[in-house]
Formats: C-alpha cells, structure tokens, sequence
C-alpha cells in the first residue's frame, strides 16, 4: 500500500518537475497571447490616438515625465487630469470640395479634449502597478471629414439620384455612422520597478502596454495593443530633481490614404518609434513646485513619418503631503509635424492615503 501511493503521489523532484512545466506552459501562453495582440502592419484610416504625451502613471511623476520613484509598499493613490489640445492632426489633402484636385492643409481634428483617471498601488517599496482609463472628445475639420452618407441630387427631375461618401468616408466600405466626437481612448496598463535609489540618484524600468479598446475609426485609439517599456533615471538635489527617460513604442503599423488619389497616396503613417523625456522641477517651498519638462518621439520605420517634441511648464502645488495639483501649458515645436499639438494646457490632481515622507513635490 505505501507502494501504490508513492506510485500514485511522485517523488518531490518529480511533482517540481511537472510545477515547472506547468509555469512555463503558463508563460508561454502568455507570451503567444501578447504577440498575438501585436500583428503586422495592415492598412488603416483612423487608427491613430492623437495624445502623444500621457500623464505619470502616479503621484511622484512630474506632468508627463515619469520618474523612477515608485510609491511604498501598499501606498494607493489615484488621480485625475483634464486637458486641451488645439490642432493635433494636420493633414495636406486633396480639397474635396473643389473635385479633388488642389492640394490644401486641413486641422482634421481642429481641437481635443482629454480626460485621464488613473490609479497605483505600490507592491513593494521598489515595485508598483498602475492603471488608466483615458476618455477624449474631437472637434473636426468638416471639410476635410466629409460625410459617410451625402446626397447627390439628379441632373434631371426624372432621373435618380445616389449616395455617396465624401472626405475621409470616401473609398471606405458602406457604412451608416458618423465618425464619433467622443469616446474611451486605449486604456493603460504599467509596471514600475525601482532599481536604485539613493540620495543623489535613482533608476529604474517602466513597462507600459495600451489595450486597443479606444474608438480607432476616429482618431481615439490604436487598432492594435503597444507594447511602451521606458528606462528611467533621476539626479536628486536638495530642492530640484532632473527626471530622464529613453524608450520606445511597438506598434502596428497605421497608414492613412488620400481617397482623392489615384492611385492611392499616402499621407499619414505611423509605426514603431523610439521615445524621449526629460523634466526639471524646482520645489520652491514646501506647498509651491515649478517645472519645465519635454517629450518626444522618432520614427523607426514607415515613408511619411516625422518626429514629435512637446515643451511644458508647470505649477505644482501640495496644500497638504496627500495631494498635488497640477496645472501645465505649452505645444509642440516642430511645427511640420502633423500630430503635434500647436498649444496644450493641462490641470490635473494626484492624491496618496499614504505618501512617502515629504509628500509628493
């Protein structure tokens, strides 16, 4: 009998054996599922999210650039942050109004409104999660949108007339819906570790991934999840802190064509891109903050593509070490680029239960 259930149980090394296998099999389907999430490059018209710079994913980050800090073990925070961008798509396209054929530059989402409620949770003292609900709102060119469905009156009182689409609904399949106004954007997944951080420096590594649940026919969300890790660095001061960050975007390749065109000419594309930040901020007093901050990206790959570099200064204000109020404004500075923002202004919160010592400046 002790026979059979030794039979029956396996010996140790062998029950680790098949735990292992089990690991690795779990692992794996998780690698293929992610992969899966990223396929190749496929054509597309609105897949593109327009806000290029998102808030820190917690309180110890400046505006957009994220620091290596990470809140402390069981530290939950969350956070909020309003913002407004004016021409964050330009276009050159041919003018359907005037039979295709000039050429003209288009703001084709003329302004978007931004709304970011995010919340963290530290692990450890050196590992955190967070995640982010992001939701938008666009004002659109007409002009350069069109109609998914346009009357055409008949040149004759007998004579019947048709339906058709126009601007960017021209060439696409048959469809009934107006491009959306407002909707969710991709939602924000983060992990961040804290390698080092000592008194005059800190580094760490974030992993960031967006989830293509944003409407992607009008220019809120990917068509594909992105994969975002970004290598962060600090150098501490008494009052200043110097927030570094390099990175890069995996993405589906999104590409939009001229519907006005034959044969089919691209004027949009986006693909994979490496990233950059860099932010200075200043605690003035212990309730007063400033800082200067900058973000961008290049291009790695695609034919009309261009980089993007966004400048901001901010106020920060901590009335009490549980709570940070934001307010930022600036645009981007490389003007021919068609998705960076001619001005943003940005007012956000973040609030800790239980902050690291002093506060969140």
């Amino acid at each position: 009998m002790r026979v059979l259930c030794l039979r029956r149980l396996g010996t140790p090394s062998r029950r680790a054996g098949v735990g292992l296998r089990r690991r690795l099999g779990l692992v794996a389907g998780l690698v293929a599922g992610l992969v899966a999430l990223l396929p190749g490059a496929a054509r597309a018209d609105r897949s593109f999210d327009l806000m290029l710079s998102a808030p820190a994913v917690d309180a110890y980050g400046l505006t957009v650039v994220d620091r290596a800090q990470t809140p402390q073990r069981f530290e939950f925070g969350f956070g909020a942050q309003l913002g407004w961008s004016y021409s964050p798509l330009r276009l050159t396209l041919a003018d359907a109004k005037m039979t295709g054929t000039p050429d003209a530059s288009f703001r084709v989402v003329e302004q978007q409104y931004n709304i970011d409620l995010g919340v963290f949770l530290g692990l450890t003292d050196w590992l955190s999660v967070a995640a982010a609900l992001p939701i938008g709102v666009n004002f659109y060119d007409d002009n350069a949108l069109g109609s998914a469905n346009q009357e055409v009156l008949p040149t004759k009182p007998t004579a019947m007339g048709t339906v058709i689409a126009t601007g960017l609904y021209a060439g696409q399949p048959r469809q009934n819906i107006e491009i959306s106004q407002a909707g969710p954007r991709d939602p924000r997944l983060s992990l961040k570790a804290r390698f080092y951080g000592g008194q005059w420096f800190e580094i760490g590594l974030l992993v960031e991934g967006t989830l293509p649940i944003g409407n992607s026919t009008s220019f809120l969300g990917e068509k594909s999840a992105t994969l975002r890790p970004r290598l962060l660095a600090g150098i501490l001061l008494k009052r200043v802190v110097l927030a570094l960050s390099v990175g890069a975007i995996v993405r589906e390749t999104n590409e939009l064509f001229d519907p006005y065109r034959v044969p089919d000419l691209l004027r949009f594309q986006v693909g994979h891109e490496l990233t950059w930040g860099g932010g200075l901020s200043v605690k003035a007093h212990r309730v007063i903050g400033f800082g200067l901050e900058a973000t961008g990206t290049v291009p790695l790959s695609g034919e009309v593509v261009s980089a993007t570099a966004l400048v901001l200064g901010s106020i920060y204000l901590q009335p009490t070490p549980k709570l940070k109020l934001i307010l930022s404004g600036g645009g981007g500075v490389l003007k021919d680029s068609p998705r960076n923002a001619d001005g943003r202004v940005m007012l956000g919160f973040a609030y800790s239960l239980s902050p690291r010592a002093g506060g969140l400046l």
